[in-house]
């Protein structure tokens, strides 16, 4: 039979899951580099990133997008005229936004739901045998994988000097003793669950994700979509995300309340948080914490710090770490800005899962923007998340059928180029 999709692929359909697969996990691939072979560097990372889309290729090139190759030249020309008033070119930048493009234009392509099902299954087998490895046997679990020491050298972290660490997970892998576990505290200690993700904050946020797949699911889809479900609950769980509760719980209030022309509330959310971020800056008197009320006012000041140039994203001296909407103003401007949230808003979606899916991805993206700056840019969730978003439009490419698959064609026909006619020719 001819092959007629990449999904249909001998060859490309395990390269899709290894790709993906490959984006969730390669930063454990490069701790474990870094831990045994030698060091990492932020170089190495770059590298990986590159590899790992150059992959894509064979899935990209059967089929241009003109409405993504459009969107990349804008943005691509608005970031060369921005780099002009910066002073100089901002890489991450434009990493930060072909990223999602890149990986959408692959799950477009390849636009089959149930490949997205199943690599989304074996990726979530991988996240919790991983993490169940860690919650009991931390002590082994850190001899193979020294994750403080393969942040401090690709750069994410300043070494300590002061005193010797005795954790070698990431900075957030312990919950404060004055803080303590918010999920099953009588159950778990303060040890935060990171998996390969190397660090919880990840762990959440992929949680979140498989959680708005599983919500997406139809009536028919019941026992996929407790499945999605379950499995990230136990992964918020391990890693102690309070992010992800926070999201989950609004996710399922919308899967149960939302329907039709409802589901395009979520593209008002983000405008609806500024405002209320700088109306907090303005009126309110909460002072700075390691709690969701402390982030709300660390985006709120960031927020209120901006005058025009920044808010046109041509100050290079704007730097926003853990707040997420001023980074992107800062780093994009708000004509780009608003320009990206608008396209994915007039894409047309074939079904209610996909509107579903497109209403949840919104909320997630609208949320995680005001706790941090630059986790909804990482690949390792960044590129699963719009994979989903491609996929779940139904649209795969049509790849060229082979010469001696095509009807009509014998295979002497094959051999000297001689089309067989029908019989009665």
């Amino acid at each position: 039979m001819p092959v007629e999709t990449p999904a249909q692929h001998p060859v490309l359909r395990p390269l899709t899951i290894l790709i993906v697969v490959g984006a969730v996990f390669y930063q454990v691939v490069l701790c474990l580099i870094n831990t045994h072979l030698f060091p990492a560097s932020r170089g190495m990372v770059g590298l990986a990133e590159a590899l790992l889309m150059l992959a894509c290729l064979p899935l990209l090139l059967p089929r241009f997008l003109p409405g993504l190759v459009i969107l990349v030249s804008l943005t691509g020309a608005t970031l060369c005229v921005l780099a002009l008033f910066k002073g100089g070119l901002d890489l991450k930048g434009f990493r930060d936004v072909l990223i999602p493009m890149w990986f959408f234009w692959l799950g477009r392509n390849v636009g089959d739901v149930q490949l997205a099902d199943r690599i989304l299954k074996v990726a979530i087998a991988i996240v919790i045998a991983v993490g169940l490895y860690e919650l009991f046997a931390l002590e082994s679990f850190t001899n193979m994988l020294d994750i403080f020491g393969y942040y401090v050298n690709i750069g994410s972290l300043e070494p300590i000097t002061e005193y010797e660490r005795e954790s070698r997970l990431q900075m957030n892998g312990i919950r404060p003793e004055d803080m303590g576990r918010t999920l099953l505290p009588w159950l778990l200690d303060n040890h935060r669950v990171s998996s390969v993700f190397l660090e919880p904050v990840s762990l959440g946020n992929f949680a979140t994700l498989v959680v708005a797949w599983g919500l997406s699911k139809g009536a028919g889809e019941k026992a996929l979509m407790w499945f999605f479900c379950i499995t990230g609950v136990v992964m918020m769980v391990l890693a102690d995300s309070r992010f992800a509760l926070l999201s989950v719980f609004l996710l399922v209030g919308l899967r149960l309340m939302f329907r039709g022309w409802l589901l395009y509330l979520p593209a008002v959310m983000p405008f609806l948080i500024m405002g209320g971020l700088v109306a907090l800056g303005l009126f309110g008197s909460i002072g700075y914490s390691d709690t969701y009320a402390g982030r709300l006012v660390s985006s709120a000041w960031g927020l209120m710090s901006f005058d025009a140039k920044m808010l046109l994203g041509a100050d290079s001296g704007a730097w926003f770490p853990d707040q997420g909407y001023a980074y992107v103003l800062s780093t994009f401007g708000i004509l780009l800005a608003v320009g990206f949230w608008l396209a994915i808003w007039l894409i047309p979606m074939p079904d209610d899962r996909a509107a579903r899916f497109r209403s949840f991805a919104a909320v997630y993206m609208s949320l995680i923007l005001t706790i941090s700056g630059t986790s909804l840019f990482a690949m390792k969730t960044s590129a699963l998340l719009w994979f989903l978003f491609g996929t779940v439009l139904a649209d795969p490419a049509r790849l060229p059928v082979p010469r001696h698959l095509r009807p009509g064609w014998s295979g002497w026909g094959v051999r000297f180029g001689i089309h067989r006619r029908g019989a009665g020719a």
